[in-house]
């Protein structure tokens, strides 16, 4: 079975907007299983489009193709499909219908440019949007079942699971299931990961390894696709035997041998040693405090933030002696253990973790450079401080790695209390 997607839109080789849905659509066919081997993007252009569907028509079983249905000049899907189908671009009664019924719902008009998105190829089947104006359509060209759908997400996913995801499984008869297991890495580059699980495939056979990077971390996917005759019991204990060979090659480096977020292990584990947090903020500018709220459930245990980018905001919310910062600065693991310390009494929590740095481009001295971060740690017998230098040449990625730190910090910490 080889599944494609196509993608289209000028905004997504412009960088405009990320491509999502051809993540999405790669998940749920995933789960069906089926595996993706390539995903293609063309911009707004008849020729490209229908180039793209000529070629994919003769290699692919399954296309899902998104975007171009719209009212305006630029969506052209339709006519580049009937190009490569060699048909007429007619007028669905089907389509029509659909779409009347959506304006009426709403109490709007159906202006002529609406009714463009009608014309579909003479042997299109309707795929039925009910929440929005482009009827989807499907197709069989060359040797593939070509599936085209919005390229508006909430359009697109909803018109997946109520049209598409059927007409598959009644097509295809899918008779497998992939089973992934997730690490999640921190501290590590993604060489270093490659190069550490060699010889995975021939330890492994029938297994293999994926990888994805997203900045500060790894992700590592082990992906088995299991036969409907494979005894389940069997393949599990397979699976559990890959992903503790693998963690035991990545150098303590692993935070999460499920495939968590550092800041939803962090949450669990504070949730379930039933500790309460706190956290000051200077250089990372509330990117801590996002990221843990950002986890569901998070009020079970988040209780205070405090973004003190001031020296009199560290001195009168945190209580960070002036004569601390007369000596050392705001860049130091004086400093930050005071502010971890303040923002503990502050918010009455069990644990305050603090960051003071330099994220750059500027402020840098030969004594503290760009990069240069003190993460500082109170908790039950804990009252620490300690500098890092990291400089990835970019704010945005500084902060992101000040921002992971501390949260490690927390975490490897948060492991070694009963």
């Amino acid at each position: 079975m080889i599944a494609q997607i196509l993608s289209t839109g000028d905004e997504v080789l412009l960088g405009d907007i990320v491509d999502t849905n051809s993540g999405y659509l790669c998940e749920r066919l995933k789960e069906m299983g089926i595996l993706v081997q390539q995903i293609t993007v063309v911009g707004d252009s008849v020729t490209r489009i229908r180039h793209a569907l000529e070629q994919i028509a003769q290699r692919a079983d399954i296309c899902l193709v998104t975007g171009g249905l719209g009212p305006t000049q630029d969506d052209l899907t339709a006519k580049a499909c009937a190009g490569a189908a060699k048909e007429e671009l007619v007028l669905n009664s089907k389509a029509l219908e659909t779409m009347v019924a959506y304006f009426e719902k709403r109490g709007f008009d159906l202006t002529r440019d609406n009714k463009k998105q009608a014309m579909l190829p003479a042997s299109a089947g309707v795929l039925v949007n009910r929440n929005g104006t482009a009827p989807g359509f499907t197709m069989f060209m060359g040797k593939c079942t070509f599936y085209f759908m919005p390229g508006v997400p909430s359009e697109m996913k909803a018109m997946f699971e109520e049209e598409v995801k059927s007409k598959l499984s009644d097509i295809f008869g899918f008779t497998r299931e992939i089973l992934i297991e997730r690490l999640t890495v921190f501290g590590l580059p993604e060489s270093r990961v490659g190069a550490l699980l060699e010889g995975f495939e021939a330890k492994f056979p029938g297994m293999n390894l994926g990888f994805r990077a997203n900045f500060p971390f790894i992700e590592v996917k082990i992906v088995c696709p299991m036969e409907e005759e494979g005894c389940p019991d069997t393949i599990g204990k397979q699976m559990d035997a890959a992903r503790q060979w693998a963690i035991s090659r990545l150098e303590n480096k692993v935070i999460s041998p499920r495939g968590l977020a550092l800041e939803q292990e962090v949450g669990r584990l504070l949730k379930e040693k039933k500790f309460t947090l706190a956290i000051a903020e200077s250089c990372t500018g509330g990117l801590i405090s996002n990221l843990v709220t950002d986890v569901a459930g998070s009020s079970d245990y988040f209780l205070f933030s405090a973004i003190t980018y001031s020296n009199d905001a560290k001195m009168n919310i945190l209580n960070v002696a002036h004569a601390t910062l007369e000596a050392h600065g705001a860049v130091h693991e004086q400093t930050a253990l005071e502010m971890a310390l303040g923002v503990k009494k502050a918010g009455n929590a069990d644990w305050g973790i603090s960051t003071t740095g330099i994220a750059g481009p500027t402020g840098g001295t030969i004594d503290k450079p760009v990069g240069t971060v003190c993460i500082g740690i109170a908790g039950p017998g804990v009252e620490t401080a300690r500098q890092y230098i990291f400089n990835f040449g970019n704010r945005a990625r500084n902060k992101k790695m000040f921002a992971a730190t501390a949260l490690e910090v927390l975490r490897r910490r948060l492991l070694s209390m009963p």
